[in-house]
């Protein structure tokens, strides 16, 4: 796969939009400001712990990703709940301890309407309240990936069986820029 990917032809990468500097909270209970990612590739989601649609494939998708990328790249994970009200530091330490297979994966929460927000004008990404019938909380289903800059690069679905290896060869490269 490495070896594949070194011989890929390089992606062309639009620079879409910068990441927000918002504060969240980790699952540790400490506070963490997105632009503290600058210097690391980053890719993030928005789930919440207890869905049972979209977020656990997602989540394997993310731990699918962790191992492909070498240790030592400079590269962060940021699942970032989008039910706040459920998912406190607690809840999310526990869910990161079943889940989580790469100590640079960190798990988010803070203020439903900031994170909301953070989601919609930030990222680009749809959240907030349910469509009858729908999830309980709305909430996109892609990954976003951003540069070392904190500019994100590309989006990308985290539904697809074949998403981790395509957002392995964009984070390789933009590592190397």
């Amino acid at each position: 796969l490495v070896l594949l990917m070194a011989c890929a032809k390089p992606l062309d990468l639009p620079e879409l939009y910068p990441v927000p500097n918002a504060s969240l909270v980790n699952e540790r209970g400490e506070a963490v400001r997105l632009d503290a990612m600058k210097g690391h590739v980053a890719v993030y989601n928005f789930i919440f712990t207890h869905c049972t649609g979209t977020c656990p494939i997602m989540t394997n998708n993310m731990r699918a990703l962790t191992p492909l990328i070498d240790k030592d790249a400079p590269v962060r994970f940021v699942s970032i709940s989008v039910d706040p009200a459920r998912d406190t530091p607690a809840v999310l330490s526990r869910y990161a301890a079943r889940v989580r297979n790469d100590s640079r994966w960190t798990f988010l929460t803070g203020r439903r309407e900031a994170i909301v927000d953070l989601s919609v004008k930030g990222f680009k990404l749809t959240a907030g309240d349910p469509a009858p019938g729908g999830e309980p909380l709305l909430h996109d289903s892609r990954f976003a990936v951003a540069d070392k800059q904190g500019v994100i690069r590309g989006y990308y679905d985290a539904t697809d069986a074949n998403v981790a290896e395509e957002v392995a060869r964009v984070v390789e490269q933009l590592v190397d820029e």
